[in-house]
């Protein structure tokens, strides 16, 4: 399934980089170049809703140092219009993010750097903790079609 990806990197040779990959797995990527753009796209697509039933962005991905306004402060504005959102950190400062994150809800990510493209793809599309959590609420039913815990799922264990 493509996402909707929302890039904020001041960087822009890197913005380009991660926007190419994601684009060349079918994902749909909007960039900023810095959080008070970033929070200006999400607040005009949250405005303006889309002509598809989602009405956010799947996956907010953030740069910790920007111009303007730092990832944290960027991630609690969006946090506090929509608590829901998932949201990855780029940073280079992995323990000083950790430790200014007790503000944030759960929905948050970390990815230090540095990382290769593929980690950053299989961060964004694989099974993360956030997607365990949103199917957990729900209930497996209308995810796999089956309501209990007993029906095996990979490999037979039988052999």
């Amino acid at each position: 399934m493509a996402l909707r990806i929302l890039v904020a990197e001041d960087n822009q040779d890197l913005a380009e980089t991660y926007k190419v990959a994601l684009e060349n797995r079918g994902h749909m990527v909007t960039t900023a170049r810095d959080g008070v753009e970033c929070l200006q796209i999400y607040s005009d697509f949250l405005k303006n809703g889309s002509s598809e039933s989602r009405s956010s962005f799947d996956v907010v991905i953030l740069d910790q140092q920007m111009p303007g306004m730092d990832g944290i402060d960027v991630a609690s504005e969006i946090q506090r219009v929509n608590p829901k959102q998932r949201i990855i950190f780029i940073t280079g400062y992995g323990t000083e993010v950790i430790k200014k994150l007790r503000g944030l809800k759960e929905e948050v990510e970390i990815m230090n750097k540095p990382f290769t493209l593929k980690a950053l793809v299989i961060q964004i599309e694989g099974w993360s903790l956030f997607t365990w959590r949103e199917h957990a609420k729900h209930g497996f039913k209308d995810w796999d079609g089956y309501s209990g815990t007993s029906v095996p799922v990979g490999p037979s264990r039988s052999t």
